[in-house]
């Protein structure tokens, strides 16, 4: 696929105002809720009012799925004014479809991630997989290959996916110790992240950009909006390892 000479969008409309107003809300709430490490034991200890004691709960209860939602919204409003809204479309159901389908095989054979279960932590589960799991996936790697193009942005394909697949891999590797000794997103066999897994996200993620993804242009390499996902998510992850006394005196 070849460059277009479509021309640059726009001003931002009022949802992608308000969504990235909306994610950058919970994403500080969130943070500042981490690291004060204010847990439902300690709200429940603050005499609220029963209404907003139940609503600060489901926020806290809730919150992870909810901050991976608010970015999957970014993100698919962001690829529609860089590509176009059938193209974003396309993308973003054939991502979130083959990362269910090979999620869903991961759980139940072991391949191509290694053996893991997950849980109920990370919001309503459909055939062993959380339904946040293939919006995670689009998230990840429609930002990923964003900030390629906006840094880079006349890769061939094929390197551009293999960069793109390296920094997926990269990107998992730093959820890993949050999502699974913090927040028991997924439980791996024996306790530990099985070796496979770090190769098979740069396979599958470069797969998904080499084969998978729209035309090579974008519409504005500046908009900050993929840095900025990425960088907030990544911040969450040390974060919650910080609070939960991973670092060294973290926890004292």
């Amino acid at each position: 696929m070849g460059y277009s000479s479509r021309k640059k969008t726009s001003s931002w409309s009022l949802p992608d105002w308000g969504f990235l107003a909306a994610f950058l809300f919970w994403s500080a709430a969130g943070l500042t809720f981490t690291l004060l490490r204010i847990t439902p034991t300690v709200i429940a200890g603050w005499g609220l009012p029963d209404g907003l004691n139940q609503f600060v709960h489901f926020c806290l209860n809730n919150g992870d799925p909810i901050l991976i939602l608010l970015a999957a919204a970014n993100t698919h409003l962001l690829a529609c004014r860089q590509w176009t809204p059938q193209e974003a479309r396309s993308w973003a159901v054939l991502i979130m479809l083959l990362s269910y389908g090979v999620e869903m095989v991961g759980v139940l054979t072991g391949l191509p991630f290694g053996n893991y279960i997950y849980t109920h932590n990370f919001g309503p589960v459909l055939f062993h997989v959380p339904l946040a799991i293939p919006l995670a996936w689009f998230v990840v790697v429609t930002n990923v290959l964003l900030v390629i193009r906006s840094v880079v942005p006349h890769l061939p394909r094929l390197a551009e996916a293999l960069i793109g697949g390296i920094l997926c891999m990269l990107y998992d590797y730093t959820l890993e110790p949050f999502a699974t000794r913090v927040k028991s997103y997924w439980v791996w066999e024996g306790g530990n992240v099985a070796m496979i897994n770090y190769p098979a996200w740069l396979m599958i993620s470069g797969v998904l950009i080499w084969f998978f993804a729209p035309s090579l242009m974008t519409r504005n390499r500046l908009d900050p909006r993929p840095w900025l996902i990425l960088g907030i998510m990544i911040l969450i992850f040390f974060a919650g390892r910080w609070a939960a006394g991973e670092f060294a005196g973290a926890g004292n």
